[in-house]
């Protein structure tokens, strides 16, 4: 049945008071247990006929508006401050005071005040790729339920009455800058696509709470990865590989993000990858499993300790395997890609005589079959194009300290430089 303008205006105003009253005495219909996705809009409103009835916020039943203050109710735990036609939404609510923007958030409200088109609807997700998804009833004037996932820059605007409050607990989604993360250790690790995870709400991230969060996960932080499945843990702000939950004592909390975030730790700068390091951090401390051998990280590779005693005190550590040591520098890419190799280091000596017009040979130790650059020293400079092992004296070394330095280089391991001993001065 069609109402007059006068009747119209005075049924909602009746059925406001209605809802203002119910609300004050306890008896508002139950909020739903169902999170979003599901169509919980109440049967009593559901299953009559569109247009038919008011609901408790003095809107129509069935309609884009109803469904919005009952989402608003049920999840946002927020009651609609006024009813009008959805076009009218976005400037009601701004007019009470509400944010009113082009920025999506879960909970927020969806709305079209276009020439064509007048609707609201619930976001449910932020998503990647700048999309969210949205829930909606009477789409196309079919008074049903919809839920549909459309760009964030199609709907006039989004408001905020009360969004749904934003977890920075590992596992939560966090949108910042239309990009969805998820939270590990305190960092937000960039999600590409929901198609490994499913769909999942995403709190909206201001810029202050953005600027807190870590720049890399926390060490000892567990990522499993996928779809490889293989487990990581976080050393010095990089990805260790962990062969097996037995290694450290049995399976732990820990976040699942993709092979990609895995493969792209150490992009540079402020890239949706920066949150993890390719090599752990200067300083940091691993003990393996299952020897409980101490290792120091210093330029990406693991040195050997000797006990906590020679480096002042037990110190904050992560559990690694034994395998991590032993595979460190054995590959560029993969799981164990994440420790350089370390060579071990050698003595290097000089011999001969010191005196102009006699020759010095320079002892290397073993390093003979990698790439080796030898440079002779005067005065602690280097000399221009003395690389050979022996070295010709010649008068301009007359009165000066001769030394010999090397460095070792081999892909995927951390360089090593050695200086000699200085000789006594050179004589004429």
């Amino acid at each position: 049945m069609l109402l007059s303008r006068k009747s119209f205006v005075a049924a909602r105003f009746a059925a406001a008071l209605i809802a203002g009253s119910a609300l004050v005495a306890g008896v508002f219909v139950a909020a739903p247990a169902a999170y979003a996705g599901t169509n919980d809009y109440p049967s009593k409103w559901k299953n009559v006929a569109r247009d038919s009835m008011f609901d408790n916020w003095g809107e129509y039943n069935r309609e884009c508006t109803s469904w919005v203050a009952w989402r608003l109710h049920g999840h946002n735990k927020f009651e609609m401050p006024f009813h009008a036609n959805a076009g009218n939404w976005g400037a009601d609510a701004k007019r009470l005071g509400y944010t009113v923007n082009l920025t999506p958030a879960v909970g927020s409200v969806a709305y079209w005040d276009t020439s064509t088109r007048s609707h609201v609807a619930w976001v449910e997700a932020v998503n990647p790729n700048k999309t969210v998804t949205i829930e909606e009833y009477n789409i196309g004037g079919s008074g049903k339920y919809d839920e549909a996932t459309i760009g964030t820059s199609t709907p006039t605007g989004y408001i905020h009455f009360q969004d749904l409050a934003t977890s920075f607990a590992d596992g939560a989604y966090v949108t910042y800058k239309s990009n969805v993360y998820r939270m590990a250790g305190g960092a937000p690790m960039y999600v590409s696509s929901w198609a490994k995870f499913g769909k999942k709400p995403s709190g909206l991230a201001t810029a202050k709470q953005w600027a807190a969060l870590k720049a890399l996960p926390a060490d000892g932080t567990f990522l499993v990865a996928q779809p490889s499945a293989k487990i990581y843990r976080i050393v010095g702000g990089a990805p260790v590989y962990i062969k097996s939950w037995d290694v450290v004592g049995g399976k732990k909390a820990s976040v699942s993000v993709f092979d990609a975030d895995i493969t792209n730790a150490g992009a540079a700068g402020t890239s949706l990858g920066s949150h993890l390091r390719k090599f752990p951090a200067d300083k940091e401390y691993v003990v393996t499993s299952p020897s409980s051998k101490i290792y120091q990280i210093n330029g990406g590779a693991a040195d050997p300790v000797a006990d906590w005693a020679s480096v002042g005190g037990q110190q904050p550590a992560v559990q690694i395997g034994d395998e991590d040591i032993a595979n460190a520098g054995s590959a560029a890419t993969g799981p164990y890609s994440h420790l350089l190799g370390a060579f071990p280091t050698q003595v290097i000596s000089i011999t001969g005589t010191t005196k102009v017009g006699h020759t010095l040979v320079a002892h290397l130790g073993k390093w003979t079959g990698d790439h080796v650059v030898i440079n002779w020293l005067r005065d602690g400079v280097a000399m221009a194009n003395q690389h050979a092992q022996t070295l010709l004296l010649w008068p301009h070394t007359a009165h000066r300290k001769i030394s010999v330095q090397i460095t070792v280089t081999r892909a995927n391991y951390r360089t090593l430089t050695e200086v000699s001993t200085v000789t006594p001065l050179i004589r004429k």
